[in-house]
């Protein structure tokens, strides 16, 4: 019997492979696909790997049918799934079925291509998407056809030329996953079977291999990695020589060009002869394809900064070339004047031939000032710092004078400022060595006009306490410098001084503004503020370092301590609004939040643990207890998001620390954990959006798991009040939890929440339950079962209320009647056993609800002698007769039923 069961366990799961790709394929086909089959795709492709050939030959053509729909439908689906990883996953699997159809029987050489074809398209996809473990399982498949195809006599010459570049793009594919997978020993064995011949390669597959040995290779000159991207880059070349460029695609001539760029490179930092001269040999040919491109122009720098045989005056040629000719962008002047460094660590004088050429010829007819500053700094950078250019004050004054006639001479104060710096070490430097005429000539040059504008004035003004003079001096400024950083700080003393907040707001946000990282001048802000004791305007400043550094702070500067300061002083305006901080309470939140990721990343790195236990206790406490105090006054959202923060500091203390600090933290977790019941509670019922309502009652149901989890320890290890309140809290949440259970359709959990409220939660709680399960979407046998689970719970605990009971039973009866007749029956056995043992114990079952079930029952026994059902009759007949003795009617009910059930003539057996 063993071998017939364990094929029709092989047939049903071949089954359920077809019926699962249908319900793919439908749902796909949708606007909104299951996310239950997308997440069980990886799980499918497992099952189909594992078919057994044999079995699944009987379903060769559903499986082929299924597949080349499923395959035909996934170059649609980018639409309706946004998951890139599902993507891959549908594309893999529809090939997995159409290679299952294949390999169950002997198919055709045409129909071994087809499969192969779609190997390769599903797993170029995956690699494209970076998922190399679906990518692999197509290329082990495609592995098998290519061997397959080449063993058969497949007949005409042109099937042998597409099994050629078939073949070629197979190993093209094998050489990329292993490069993916950090395997370049096993992409090197692939590229030693492909013949690098132009017979042998097609055009196609010629440039395709040469593309992924070209980012082979670039990765490994992007890791410094020279000597082992050489055969890489030189194998690409040689692919793409061999070629005629007529037949490749437009992209192969920049494919080429970019290929011997990155091999250049890798040479030249080889740094011996042999590769020196490789590089120059690509050099001068990329010169004659390419002529004066910048990127051929830097590599000649490259290979003349490496060659201990070039002159100084080529490198400088060369630099030249490039101002004259390369087109003006911040990354090209960085560039220039980096190689201008590097020329002046050579030859001074002529560096500043380069960088006059580039700021008089070049730059003065640009719009672009910040280059002009540059490079004009650079320039007095290089004459101040070197010995080896004579007479340099009379060429910098003409070139100060040239500026100040241009119409974009006005300098910002932060380049003035640099430059000055480097003229007063000119002139300290003049001054001790006693050339005290030289040392007039530069400080003459630093008044020079140029600097007119250097925000010196106002630093004068403030000094003398002439704020109006100050802010007029300002008002004069061009627009260029009122931007600059330097110049708003300047303003924003001057604001806090005459009292103009809006003014220092307006300043503080361009200082933040400011494209520069340095939080410096903000600090400045700080400090200024606390001067005048301005506080909105030393939270605004704090605030505005924190977002400079994205809530992180500088080496230098404790963190912790600048986010504990700045929460004192949130939390003071809080509780004395002031119309100058806006939205204070969402900033509140931002701070604690942002202190906790910083808190998760520090306790990661132990060797730079910024918080310590001590800062988790400030954190942790003061968030809880901001969200009680804010209870009744924000937004239960805001609350949350404090709460949430507490239990994410909550779980960064170390594992090591002593058990009556654990019990404390533990005991403040399940306080944490009861609150986020509570609001997510209220959120999600006064949520209209149906999806953000069950994420609410998703997120509720974890954190009461949560407290679930934390909790028998807790109570085991209390007494009294403490006890009897943490048993409540669960009592409550237990609640909250069958709601959202019921709400979330997790009719399983139903039964297993009843179970625990036994032990933790007051027999009135079964009502308000009761309630919830019958104004649910549960299916008539969950709610049967449920509300006779509360029933058996309720007259075990509460045999008091009779009246909740019998309330139940009808409700649970009329369900059964129309779906589970057995229940019903043995729920008049029930009420007919609570009516009798109330009585007993002087409890009075509901006259009306013990009248209505008697009635109900007796008229359901008629029904069943309408339908000739006389044994069911007959059953109910007399349960009905059982019931109306228990009535406190002196016998009437009985009597009427007992006359009406004589009166029934029955079948003769």
């Amino acid at each position: 019997m063993a071998p017939i069961i364990k094929r029709a366990e092989k047939e049903n799961r071949l089954h359920n492979l077809l019926t699962f790709a249908k319900q793919l394929e439908d749902s796909i086909a949708t606007d909104c696909p299951e996310t239950s089959l997308l997440g069980g795709l990886r799980r499918e492709i497992d099952n189909i790997i594992a078919t057994n050939n044999a079995t699944a030959a009987s379903k060769r053509a559903d499986l082929d049918q299924q597949g080349t729909r499923l395959w035909n439908l996934a170059s649609k689906v980018k639409n309706t799934v946004k998951d890139e990883e599902s993507i891959c996953s549908i594309r893999v699997f529809a090939f997995l079925l159409l290679d299952c159809a294949q390999r169950c029987t002997q198919g055709t050489a045409a129909n071994n291509i087809r499969v192969l074809k779609s190997a390769l398209k599903a797993a170029k996809y995956c690699l494209a998407q970076r998922q190399l473990s679906l990518a692999e399982i197509a290329v082990e498949r495609a592995a098998f056809y290519e061997a397959k195809l080449k063993e058969e006599d497949i007949g005409t010459r042109d099937h042998g030329s597409l099994l050629n570049g078939l073949s070629h793009e197979y190993i093209t594919l094998r050489i990329a996953l292993a490069w993916h997978q950090d395997r370049l020993d096993l992409a090197k064995l692939m590229l030693a079977k492909i013949k690098i011949d132009a017979q042998e390669l097609e055009p196609f597959a010629a440039e395709r291999l040469a593309d992924t040995l070209f980012e082979i290779g670039n990765s490994q000159v992007a890791e410094l990695k020279w000597s082992e991207a050489v055969p890489w880059l030189e194998k690409a070349h040689d692919i793409l020589a061999g070629q005629s460029l007529e037949a490749l695609s437009n992209d192969a001539g920049e494919l080429l060009i970019s290929v011997m760029h990155s091999m250049a490179r890798a040479l030249i930092n080889q740094q011996d002869q042999g590769s020196r001269t490789k590089a120059w040999n690509i050099i001068r040919e990329l010169e004659i394809e390419c002529g004066d491109k910048l990127a051929v122009l830097l590599l000649k720098l490259e290979c003349l900064a490496f060659d201990g045989d070039a002159s100084v005056q080529d490198y400088c040629d060369v630099l030249q070339r490039i101002v004259r000719t390369v087109h003006l962008t911040d990354t090209n002047v960085k560039t220039i004047i980096h190689h201008a460094h590097e020329l002046r660590s050579r030859s001074p004088p002529m560096a500043h031939t380069v960088l006059n050429t580039l700021l008089i010829e070049r730059l003065l007819g640009a719009e672009e000032q910040k280059w002009v500053e540059k490079v004009l700094v650079t320039i007095v950078w290089n004459y101040t710092t070197s010995a080896e250019i004579s007479n340099t004050l009379d060429p910098l004054t003409e070139l100060f004078n040239i500026l100040n006639a241009s119409s974009t001479s006005v300098l910002s104060p932060s380049a003035t400022h640099a430059a000055q710096i480097l003229l007063w070490k000119r002139i300290e430097t003049s001054y001790n060595q006693e050339e005290y005429e030289t040392a007039e000539g530069w400080c003459r040059l630093s008044l020079h006009a140029v600097f007119g504008n250097s925000g010196k004035s106002i630093l004068c003004a403030l000094g003398l306490s002439d704020f109006g003079k100050a802010r007029e001096i300002y008002a004069r400024m061009s627009d260029a410098n009122k931007k600059d950083p330097s110049t708003q700080y300047l303003v924003y003393k001057v604001a806090l001084r005459c009292q103009d907040l809006d003014l220092a707001t307006e300043s503080l946000d361009a200082i933040s503004n400011a494209s520069t990282k340095d939080a410096t001048l903000l600090y400045a802000c700080v400090l200024e503020a606390q001067k005048t004791g301005e506080s909105s305007q030393i939270i605004a400043s704090l605030q505005r370092v924190l977002q400079k550094y994205k809530y992180n702070a500088p080496s230098e500067v404790h963190l912790p301590a600048l986010l504990r300061c700045t929460a004192r002083l949130f939390l003071r305006e809080i509780e004395n609004p002031s119309p100058t901080i806006a939205n204070g309470v969402e900033e509140i939140c931002k701070l604690f939040e942002s202190a906790a990721v910083q808190a998760k990343a520090s306790r990661r790195d132990p060797a730079n643990e910024t918080f310590s236990v001590a800062e988790l206790d400030w954190f942790s406490r003061n968030s809880y207890n901001l969200a009680l105090k804010a209870s009744t006054i924000w937004a239960p959202a805001q609350i949350l998001r404090l709460v949430q923060v507490c239990l994410r500091f909550l779980d960064l203390y170390p594992a090591a620390i002593e058990a009556s600090v654990a019990a404390d933290l533990a005991l403040q977790r399940l306080f944490c954990n009861f609150l986020s019941g509570s609001l997510l509670t209220v959120l999600a019922r006064g949520e209209d959006n149906i999806q953000d309502q069950l994420q609410h009652y998703l997120y509720l149901r974890k954190a009461v798991d949560d407290f679930r989890n934390h909790a028998k320890d807790q109570i085991d290890r209390l007494d009294g009040g403490a006890k009897h309140d943490l048993q409540r809290k669960f009592s409550s949440l237990l609640t909250f939890d069958y709601e959202a259970a019921a709400r979330l359709k997790a009719w399983g959990s139903l039964s297993a929440i009843l179970n625990e409220c036994q032990i933790y939660a007051e027999p009135k709680v079964y009502e308000l339950l009761a309630d919830i399960t019958l104004s649910s979407e549960a299916p008539s046998d969950v709610m049967i079962t449920t509300l006779q689970q509360m029933i058996n719970l309720t007259w075990q605990h509460d045999s008091n209320d009779i009246n909740k009971l019998a309330r139940w039973i009808r409700c649970l009866f009329n369900l059964a009647l129309s779906s589970n007749i057995e229940t019903a029956e043995q729920l008049l056995d029930q009420a007919g056993n609570i009516a009798g043992t109330s009585k007993q114990q002087s409890m009075t079952y509901p006259a009306e609800e013990l009248e209505w079930l008697t009635t109900t029952t007796f008229n359901r026994a008629i029904d069943f002698y309408c339908s000739s059902q006389d044994a069911s009759c007959r059953r109910w007949a007399e349960k009905a007769l059982l019931l109306s003795n228990l009535l406190e009617d002196g016998g009437a009910l009985h009597e009427v039923l007992q006359e009406k059930y004589q009166g029934l003539s029955w079948h003769q057996q």
